[in-house]
């Protein structure tokens, strides 16, 4: 998506576009599911009957309000992805503080519906843009909530110097994933448990895009029941 200029090794711009076409490719698809739901709930509001059942009218609703909920999320997501693709970032020395507890504020509601608490490690001062960190966070913390066990969900925030770099996590205590999917995680509109667990599936595609962006490297470690933590590099402030 974003201009690559002159420079750029054929090869480079052919994986770009390819990269691009799949994307398009994957949106048009998740786009068109919620689509399917609206239609089926015009279908059962505005049917042969005529007067449709108490049933079929309370389904018909159903079928709306959650395809245009899934319709909405999917918009945003895709904007915010498309947006960060060609955004040039400024980056400045960043109080990682700052940012998460900002991204916590912004969280407020997902994290009390969710009954999270939330601990953080002190944080450091990196090199970054504090609104695209931001969007880390609040990825990486709604993720948590999304896929909650049974057990109070608990979620850490921890950070350890390595080197000049901060390795930052993000641990919780919910369904974790079976490791074999740790790189499968990260592709656009990947959704391992499918339609059991809103959201569109690309705030960890995002995260992994903007931390790319800030010269560091994300990864993820879980075991089904045990949780998972995402890691994340990035420069430390000098």
């Amino acid at each position: 998506m974003k201009n690559q200029g002159q420079g750029v090794a054929p090869q480079a711009l052919e994986q770009n576009s390819e990269s691009v076409r799949d994307f398009i490719s994957m949106a048009v698809h998740d786009l068109r599911e919620p689509l399917r739901g609206i239609r089926l709930g015009v279908q059962l509001l505005t049917g042969k009957e005529r007067e449709p059942s108490k049933e079929n009218i309370e389904r018909g609703a159903r079928y709306l309000l959650d395809g245009a909920d899934r319709m909405e999320t999917l918009i945003h997501d895709i904007a915010e992805f498309c947006y960060e693709e060609v955004r040039e970032p400024n980056f400045t020395e960043t109080d990682l503080e700052m940012v998460w507890l900002e991204a916590k504020n912004e969280l407020a509601v997902e994290l009390r519906t969710s009954g999270a608490t939330l601990a953080c490690d002190p944080l450091p001062s990196v090199i970054g843009n504090s609104a695209a960190l931001g969007t880390v966070f609040r990825a990486l913390i709604s993720n948590a909530c999304k896929f909650r066990g049974e057990k109070a969900l608990h979620i850490h925030i921890g950070a350890a110097q390595e080197g000049s770099e901060v390795i930052l996590s993000v641990q919780d205590n919910g369904t974790g994933f079976n490791p074999a999917y740790q790189e499968r995680i990260f592709r656009p509109f990947e959704r391992l448990s499918g339609k059991q667990y809103p959201g569109s599936g690309l705030g960890l595609t995002l995260a992994k895009k903007i931390v790319g962006q800030h010269g560091g490297k994300i990864w993820a470690e879980s075991k089904p029941g045990e949780g998972a933590t995402i890691r994340f590099s990035l420069p430390l402030a000098v």
